[in-house]
């Protein structure tokens, strides 16, 4: 019997699809051969970033209904359905229940909520579940071999053939490779190396003196002191993450005070925190669900026939079918947005064709987008009491709901219609500067408003301000550097009358850092590079980040070639791809699921014609 070996880099949630594809396939469509199956990856396999040791403060930033790994009827093109539970029924059959706020196993309590956040140490837990269940069901001819290694190579061999290098010298024969190696991390740049420098310099002089270039995992932060003043540069998922850290982290807690208002009650080990951003301005909190674990708002205007269109017109007006963000599609998006404002505020859903939004409406969704435009603040407290206003409203906006409340509503589309804007973008879809400006800016604000953490962290964020433990009143652009004398980093306001100062002894960057292949600290992604196997994506002389892939998500080499036994998925070609981070939804045809089953339908085809090859040539032998 010929034998296949089946390499899969990288065991999060990526590599964790790809296993679960496999075996459904195998489980409708048997092949005479025997699989190797390797795993590669030095963590618990199935978990990658949600690791089940991690502290239970972090939470899930997906509802408990809207995370699976199993393809449903929704997702296309990847091959047979599965059966097997979605997170929130995994936990439930497990038997886990609320309880006084806490989620655990237990006889009594409340049933888990379809809409609650949950310790995402749960979610690492479902993830190895599902990778027992996927092993133990694989037919007799598969065989699964775990390697608790990093991959530091990959070398095209002749013959289909594939060379997988392990640390420590170990070789694995393949003839299938797919990376799936999520967040590698990349080499220190100019900014890390500039605070890195000014700690080599002052720690002599300053004990607290620290800089964490990513703080992750969130243990490491266990080493700042409470006399410490913590700046923290960023004010998204990681920000709250960090806040959390410091905060519930190091045994504080919550007194709920009713109305959505809750007291903190510190530990005494807290460290003082300073917030800050580029925009200037909170996440805003994720609103009460009220569309249901499956629903979604069916976008009217943003449409792949409106891409479609727009690309049509761009290749007649300026020859060529990129687009640009600003100008071409933009709109568009702020239309949908008017749209469900105006649905959300009359509650009622009107006739979208011949829509066109008011004026006040878009006047709205510009106050949504840019709630500091034509704002000027004479000093940092009247900019403080601005953000405890813009924190309390937010609050209330998110009780009310993703249905009820237009805020909401505008902004929770944009998570929707994610797949559309993903079809306006992957494989450089925009013209390289727009491209460029489409990350740096409309990235920031959407992640902003569409996808910040739950609601429950901004009313933590109110508690944490009343306390006197978080303050964030330093505004939008702030400056950065080191005051020599103090031996601390300094932080200064830019857009107020009378400009703020604070002084801080830990700077922690709360930034996820994208895949940069030239600067990747992965061995691997390095030696590929040097062979020429993959080569970084590149939209024009734009490089977004990533490597470059196929439409059907083949590894492209240095020869413009696709290499059709080697895939790459998620955060290593978040460059091509757009947003590739999200967790598997179900009913909503996850991209996750999509690229896992087209990658693997395709290597299933590639085993039948070898296998058909052996018989034809066994056949002419005879």
């Amino acid at each position: 019997m010929k034998r296949f070996n089946i390499v899969i880099v990288g065991m999060g949630q990526r590599g964790l699809s790809i296993l679960e594809r496999i075996g459904a396939m195998l489980d409708k469509h048997p092949v005479n051969a025997a699989l190797s199956i390797h795993l590669i990856d030095p963590a618990i396999p199935g978990q990658g970033i949600h690791k089940s040791e991690q502290p239970r403060h972090l939470l899930v930033n997906t509802i408990a209904g809207q995370v699976t790994v199993y393809c449903d009827a929704s997702v296309q093109d990847a091959g047979p359905l599965s059966d097997g539970p979605t997170f929130l029924e995994w936990m439930r059959r497990t038997g886990y229940k609320s309880v006084d706020g806490n989620v655990v196993i237990a006889a009594n309590g409340a049933e888990i909520d379809e809409n609650e956040y949950v310790p995402r140490t749960l979610l690492g837990e479902y993830f190895t579940w599902v990778i027992d269940q996927l092993v133990e069901n694989m037919p007799d001819n598969v065989t699964i071999l775990n390697h608790r290694r990093e991959a530091v190579n990959v070398i095209a061999r002749d013959g289909n053939r594939m060379e997988v290098q392990l640390q420590g010298g170990f070789k694995i024969d393949a003839d299938f490779v797919f990376l799936t190696t999520g967040h590698a991390g990349c080499s220190s740049d100019e900014f890390d190396r500039r605070f890195e420098n000014w700690v080599a310099q002052g720690q002599q002089r300053n004990s607290h003196l620290a800089y964490f270039s990513a703080p992750y995992p969130i243990t490491t932060l266990h080493s700042i002191s409470p006399q410490a003043t913590v700046a923290i540069c960023g004010t998204g998922l990681t920000s709250a993450d960090i806040v959390s850290g410091l905060t519930q982290g190091v045994d504080g807690r919550y007194e709920p005070l009713g109305d959505g208002r809750l007291k903190y009650l510190p530990s005494g080990r807290e460290p003082r925190i300073v917030l800050f951003s580029r925009q200037g301005l909170p996440s805003a909190g994720r609103a009460t669900n009220q569309k249901g674990i499956y629903g979604q708002y069916k976008s009217r205007f943003f449409t792949r026939e409106f891409v479609d269109a727009t690309r049509r017109q761009a290749l007649r007006e300026r020859g060529t079918r990129q687009l640009d963000w600003e100008h071409d599609l933009l709109p568009t998006v702020k239309k949908e947005m008017a749209y469900c404002y105006h649905c959300a505020e009359t509650q009622s859903w009107h006739e979208a064709e011949g829509y066109e939004p008011s004026a006040e409406h878009l006047a709205r969704v510009e106050q949504i987008i840019a709630p500091l435009a034509g704002r000027s603040f004479a000093d940092a407290q009247e900019y403080d009491d601005f953000m405890y206003s813009f924190l309390a409203a937010d609050v209330a906006n998110s009780i009310e709901g993703n249905q009820r409340n237009p805020e909401k509503a505008a902004a929770d589309m944009l998570r929707d219609i994610r797949d559309f804007i993903r079809y306006a973008v992957d494989y450089s879809g925009l013209t390289p500067e727009s491209h460029r400006n489409y990350l740096a800016s409309w990235c920031s604000i959407s992640n902003r408003i569409a996808s910040g953490p739950p609601k429950e962290r901004n009313m933590e964020m109110l508690a944490l301000i009343d306390a006197g433990v978080v303050t964030c009143g330093l505004g939008s652009h702030p400056v950065m550097d080191y005051d020599a004398e103090r031996a601390q980093f300094r932080v200064t306001s830019t857009q107020f009358e009378q400009p703020r100062t604070e002084y801080c002894d830990v700077m922690i960057r709360a930034k996820v850092e994208l895949l940069e292949p030239e600067t990747s600290r992965s061995p691997m992604i390095q030696n590929m590079l040097k062979s020429g196997l993959a080569v970084p994506y590149q939209n024009g002389s734009f490089k977004p980040s990533g490597i470059l892939i196929d439409e059907a998500t083949n590894v492209v080499n240095r020869d413009g070639k696709s290499v059709r036994n080697l895939w790459a998925m998620g955060y290593i070609v978040e460059g091509p791809h757009f947003y590739t981070y999200v967790l598997p939804r179900p009913f909503s045809n996850s991209r996750a699921l999509q690229d896992a089953g087209k990658g693997v339908l395709s290597m299933m085809r590639q085993i039948d014609a070898r296998i058909g090859a052996d018989v034809e040539l066994a056949g002419k032998a005879a």
